[in-house]
């Protein structure tokens, strides 16, 4: 006999592939005559999810999307380091702000893999790989990919994608939002083993998009770029720079398999370029801090610091004044704990970059790994002043306290982050192990039910918060608000089942 989850599974791609026949041609027309009378953007697209077209609304995409991210987080490893998380959703609102999207409730992921790729999903989901750090070598260049992307969101390619498929039986797109439904209801290992499949196609961006939309996303992204106040030349150069790599690797960049360039789709992004460059003269190629952000991430990526610190060593030795190598030798130097050279090279940097602060939050963390975590927190605290309720500044704070045996302060620093960034499972996990030193099991229960629902573990989430409620006591009033999350979970999965 079929789970719960299971039926409702199927029963929502049976219900999204009869919406999509029951849309005729006609309808379709209709619903695409309104919108070019609504728009004003020479690509008329068609009103998917009202009354006239029935096929799937933006409100729906942003809860499947949701949903569907959940899934995404327990099945795939993503980087939690808060300088490269704050650097990607900057950057990411940077080019939303001057894009054609209409739903700014974006989140971008760094996901850990050194391939050489990203992607759009529906409910406004950016992943990067950190690959594309490593690849791109200016941020114009990184830009570009994500202005690419934010086009696929706006254009709603994936809803379009369905509408084009509204033939056929069970669309491929409606089986992958059915599959989702399994692990949301079903909960646990059947979750994960059904959407397996389903979430590393997903996760790679498997559901190609046609020519026409890769065209579409290539101008409106180009234009992104330019207004973002980057190079718009930066799209076609790094189309090039992947097609060169497929040609003398074994296999091609994972972003060409599902982005397929060709020498006439180059030739013209680039006269697209040409046209925007005219416009666009004070366009930059990107800033130190991406360049910062790349060797941070291919350090944290390497499987051996050791060697790759001799390596930067020899590069430093031709390129003294290399602000990103000396930066890129601290890093690694403190991964294999030779702080003596660390430091020497956090000063040479912080006498040309006083102010920078991913060098403070460095500098900050190596005094505390030195013994002087009271040293680390003075410059984090004057970096604070600043920079109030700053994300990785606040994070290397909880460190270095935790580094102090300072349960307590670390505690009370990741609750206010928590307050701030209540959708990001991270927090959640370092608020959990902190408050398990400090002895606040209930928040340990409660903040380890908040890191599992966000990853798509519904049992795992309801159990800590039974654990929590029994432990609770006398306090009524953190006793309701542990029960109105446990029906808010309860409901979700409801909603899930019922959709």
């Amino acid at each position: 006999m079929k789970s719960a989850g299971t039926v409702a599974a199927l029963i929502l791609t049976a219900t999204l592939a009869t919406c999509i026949n029951a849309a005729g041609p006609a309808a379709i027309r209709e619903a695409s005559a309104a919108d070019a009378t609504r728009n004003s953007n020479s690509f008329n697209l068609p009103s998917l999810g009202d009354t006239t077209s029935g096929i799937i609304s933006r409100q729906q995409e942003y809860e499947l999307g949701r949903t569907w991210l959940k899934a995404l987080r327990s099945q795939t490893p993503m980087v939690s380091d808060p300088q490269l998380k704050e650097y990607l959703e900057n950057l990411v609102n940077r080019l939303a702000a001057v894009s054609e999207v209409q739903d700014h409730r974006l989140i971008p992921l760094v996901i850990d893999s050194p391939a050489l790729n990203a992607f759009a999903a529906p409910g406004g989901i950016i992943g990067v790989n950190t690959g594309l750090f490593i690849h791109a070598k200016t941020e114009a260049q990184f830009a570009a990919v994500l202005a690419h992307e934010l086009a696929h969101l706006s254009q709603r390619h994936y809803a379009r994608n369905i509408e084009e498929a509204r033939n056929n039986t069970i669309p491929n797109a409606a089986a992958i939002l059915g599959s989702i439904l399994i692990m949301a209801t079903a909960g646990g290992d059947a979750g994960t083993a059904a959407l397996t499949s389903a979430v590393a196609g997903m996760q790679s961006a498997r559901l190609r998009f046609s020519r026409q939309f890769e065209r579409e996303a290539d101008n409106i992204g180009i234009t992104t770029l330019a207004r973002a106040g980057f190079d718009p030349q930066a799209m076609p150069e790094i189309f090039e720079q992947m097609n060169k790599a497929s040609l003398y690797g074994s296999r091609p960049p994972e972003f060409l398999l599902t982005h397929p360039v060709t020498e006439n789709r180059i030739a013209s992004s680039r006269a697209r370029a040409d046209q925007m460059s005219i416009q666009q003269l004070a366009a930059t190629s990107g800033s130190l801090d991406y360049q910062f952000m790349r060797v941070r991430a291919t350090v944290l990526s390497s499987a051996n610091p050791d060697e790759m610190a001799r390596q930067l060593q020899k590069q430093l030795a031709l390129t003294p004044s290399s602000s990103t190598i000396h930066y890129g030798l601290a890093l690694t130097s403190m991964r294999i704990r030779d702080y003596p050279e660390a430091e020497t090279q956090l000063n040479w940097l912080r006498r040309r970059h006083p102010d920078d602060q991913h060098l403070i939050i460095t500098q900050a963390l190596l005094a505390a790994d030195n013994g002087k975590a009271k040293d680390g927190l003075l410059q984090i605290d004057k970096a604070l002043k600043s920079h109030p309720n700053n994300y990785p500044l606040m994070s290397a704070q909880a460190e270095i306290m935790l580094k102090q045996q300072n349960y307590a302060g670390a505690r009370r620093v990741l609750q206010r982050l928590s307050r701030q960034r209540p959708d990001d499972p991270d927090i959640w996990f370092e608020l959990a192990e902190v408050q398990g030193l400090a002895g606040d099991i209930v928040g340990l229960h409660q903040s380890r039910a908040e890191y599992f629902f966000l990853n798509g573990n519904i049992d795992e989430a309801i159990k800590h918060l039974q654990y929590a409620v029994k432990m609770v006591n006398n306090n009524f009033a953190l006793k309701a608000k542990l029960q109105q999350k446990m029906t808010d979970i309860h409901n979700y999965r409801q909603k899930i089942r019922n959709s």
